[in-house]
């Protein structure tokens, strides 16, 4: 792979982590920067100029291609860190398949609250959507540059009640839970059946022409169907209600996969953790401790719980904390993304020595 040289040893240490595994030690992502970056190859792009606006520059196939190759190409992607493209607007594009307008900013996208009225609310999925349209056309066109070069995902999907949410407003859709329960089924069912399974399928078909591994947004990649399941709504609910919306529909999206890891964000989603742990088809658990909270560290006895389960973990951590994770947590099932950008090669690869080393000892 042009900007993953060593990718399989990283191959060979996912596949590893998939199987609740490892290969000398845990799994890693880390990134160093290049003294001088890779010469740019492939066909020429375009991108459009600074000046040209936000909306313009995240919805041009053009730009967003060439951000990422310069990014590609100005980095080292060492241990099973690997260059990715996420194709779409990253940021619950679900939710965009089922408007027209939507508010883009520099890091993140505004969804209107269309779901105002559940008597006459109707979601339809089109698809000539022009938001479907770009994702599309993103898709194509990263993975045909792609090939032998990187790796591209499926797009930032989150399916589910969380597209719910975005399109009738939190607040809202927890009282629903209480005063309008079927059109929350209905409305949540929609999203997976005619809208998630369609669009997953279509573009990790377009991915699989050039070839066999289908990436996500936090680094990962899989030979099977893949993604990351997300609900971030969960935080919001109790755990009768969790498992009475959201629960079925989780293992539901974990069981259609071949390899699934649940995004668990923030505080306030892990009373659900024990009930996450009970579905077989889940893979992993990213744990996020979300602003404000401890790092990774602050959490090992959860974390540990989860490895005991059976489950593989992903957490980022600064390098300084790496070290204090593996004396409590196996390397097995482990993947840590290590915060921050190294600034050598030879700074990056030390590290990981060092943490091989760690991993050594413990056995």
């Amino acid at each position: 792979m042009e900007y993953k040289q060593e990718f399989a040893q990283a191959e060979e240490r996912i596949q590893a982590f998939w199987a609740r595994d490892c290969i000398d030690r845990c799994a890693l992502q880390v990134i160093a920067r290049r003294a001088e970056p890779l010469p740019a190859t492939g066909a020429p792009l375009a991108p459009l100029a600074a000046d040209a606006g936000i909306v313009a520059r995240k919805t041009d196939v053009n730009t967003v291609l060439w951000h990422a190759e310069e990014t590609f190409r100005t980095h080292h992607y060492l241990a099973e860190a690997v260059p990715i493209y996420v194709p779409g607007l990253v940021c619950s594009d679900t939710a965009a398949y089922l408007v027209d307008e939507i508010t883009i900013t520099a890091d993140t996208v505004w969804y209107p609250h269309i779901i105002d009225d559940w008597t006459s609310a109707e979601l339809t999925f089109d698809r000539s959507n022009r938001w479907w349209q770009l994702t599309l056309g993103m898709a194509e066109a990263a993975s045909e540059r792609a090939a032998g070069r990187y790796l591209v995902a499926v797009p930032d999907f989150q399916a589910g009640i969380d597209i719910v949410s975005l399109l009738r407003g939190p607040e809202r859709l927890c009282i629903d839970l209480f005063e309008n329960p079927d059109a929350v089924r209905t409305a949540t069912r929609f999203v997976f059946d005619d809208v998630y399974r369609h669009c997953h399928a279509e573009i990790e078909s377009i991915i699989r022409k050039h070839s066999k591994w289908t990436g996500d947004w936090m680094g990962l990649f899989s030979s099977g169907s893949h993604d990351v399941v997300q609900c971030d709504f969960i935080a919001l609910v109790s755990p009768r209600h969790f498992e009475e919306f959201c629960l079925p529909d989780i293992a539901w999206q974990c069981g259609w996969l071949d390899t699934a890891v649940f995004h668990l964000d923030g505080p306030g989603a892990v009373r659900h953790v024990d009930a996450l742990l009970e579905i077989p088809a889940l893979d992993a658990i990213q744990w996020v401790p979300g602003a404000g909270s401890p790092s990774a560290v602050g959490w090992l006895p959860m974390l540990r719980k989860i490895q005991d389960a059976g489950k593989g973990i992903y957490i980022s951590a600064p390098p300084e904390d790496v070290e204090a994770i593996l004396a409590e947590l196996s390397p097995a099932g482990l993947i840590i993304s290590v915060e921050g950008v190294f600034d050598s090669l030879v700074d990056g690869q030390d590290f990981i020595r060092h943490i091989a080393d760690v991993c050594a000892r413990r056995v």
